[in-house]
């Protein structure tokens, strides 16, 4: 049976789509840990009142070895995750995929998109749709949450929750599930719940590098630096030394068996 699947870097990251997993039911694919099992966990019993356990994969790779594989350039390394998400694709066959945004915020969220490119290979017939979660307004430098730049709005689509959907995802949110999501960005989530909550936004996928704004500073790598000044890293992921190539690799992957898998 067709099917909607929809693909997140980190455990959490549903929040940006609850009332839309509520009226969908898709099943939904989660890239890495998000640094530890409370995160893993706390989605679990977020979703269970949506989805059942056997729609919810959780791949559980590390967010330290993905910023080690942009560090590294080891394009291998990720196409091996994208060929694990192809695998339930695949066995899966969605109508359409919706996955997080690139967005500059985190190295890790913005491989998603390109990991789910490489996943499809050659097949371009089935829709992928991009998931704001935050990021940083370029005009004054404060986050956003759940929301595209203005210049991307054109090319989004809008799901409106009915007030039981509305309720529902209320309910979740202002409860103690997501703790380890609220103690990072809860002022900013509760903040969007009353003039953000009953409309989700998805941005058709870009097929093309997303590029920054030329006089855009991007939130991990000024991070990065910080972190990096203080001894706490020894490197700084950049966009242009190691996001672009990445994207660009996993984007060219050419999956020629994909459509004569899914026929069979």
């Amino acid at each position: 049976m067709p099917s909607t699947v929809m693909v997140f870097s980190h455990p959490n990251h549903e929040i940006a789509a609850l009332g839309t997993i509520d009226r969908i039911r898709p099943h939904v694919v989660f890239l890495t840990d998000g640094g530890g099992e409370d995160r893993v966990s706390q989605t679990r019993d977020g979703l269970s009142s949506y989805l059942q356990p056997e729609m919810l994969h959780f791949l559980n790779h590390s967010e330290v070895s993905l910023y080690g594989a942009l560090l590294s350039h080891a394009a291998d390394f990720c196409l091996s995750i994208a060929m694990e998400l192809r695998d339930i694709l695949r066995r899966l066959r969605p109508q359409v995929i919706y996955c997080d945004a690139v967005e500059f915020y985190n190295p890790v969220h913005d491989l998603t998109l390109p990991i789910v490119r490489a996943a499809l290979g050659k097949c371009d017939d089935i829709p992928v749709f991009e998931v704001p979660l935050i990021h940083q307004k370029v005009s004054d430098g404060a986050f956003e949450m759940q929301r595209v730049p203005p210049s991307l709005e054109s090319d989004c689509i809008w799901f409106d929750l009915n007030d039981a959907e509305l309720q529902r995802k209320r309910e979740v949110l202002t409860g103690d599930r997501y703790k380890a999501l609220f103690s990072q960005m809860g002022h900013l989530i509760l903040s969007a719940i009353p003039s953000r909550a009953q409309r989700e936004q998805f941005l058709r996928a870009r097929s093309s590098l997303p590029r920054p704004a030329p006089e855009q500073v991007l939130r991990y790598e000024e991070r990065g630096h910080m972190l990096k000044s203080n001894g706490v890293v020894r490197d700084v992921i950049g966009y242009h030394e190691h996001y672009v190539p990445m994207f660009t690799s996993l984007c060219s992957f050419e999956d020629l068996s994909w459509a004569e898998r899914v026929e069979n």
